[in-house]
């Protein structure tokens, strides 16, 4: 009787550790967006030093409810799984250079721009040579 009762403690046991270890999730530090990169060169930044100035939302919109507590159990798509060949016309295009038609350049520039604004001594990019570097020779 006594095995059983251990055995059955050490299930519950490891049940429990691989739980809590579920819901520890280890997002990246750091994010290479290349699923639109035509002209210039991918764009390389630091994931996690946006949560100090962003919610997750902020620029995973279609993720509604995202945080980082519930990111280890909720499937996020990428941006190009809309907008490397969007449905809606509306939907800006990843391979646009344009400043007004590329998500990137709307969502990320823009926000660089008001962050500057409130914060002049930052150092977010909003120049395209700062988030595409020219490759070296």
């Amino acid at each position: 009787m006594r095995k059983i009762f251990l055995v059955t403690l050490a299930v519950m046991a490891m049940s429990v550790a691989l739980v809590a270890f579920a819901g520890d999730v280890e997002l990246p530090e750091n994010i290479t967006i290349d699923q639109c990169a035509k002209k210039k060169a991918p764009v390389e930044f630091t994931h996690k030093a946006h949560f100090e100035y962003a919610t997750c939302v902020d620029c995973h919109h279609t993720s509604e409810g995202l945080t980082l507590e519930n990111a280890a159990e909720t499937e996020v798509p990428t941006c190009g799984s809309c907008h490397i060949e969007p449905e809606d016309a509306e939907t800006p295009i990843c391979s646009s250079a344009k400043k007004k038609d590329n998500p990137y350049h709307i969502n990320c520039i823009g926000c660089h721009k008001e962050f500057k604004v409130e914060n002049a001594e930052t150092t977010a990019p909003t120049k395209c040579n700062a988030c595409h570097p020219k490759p070296e020779k």
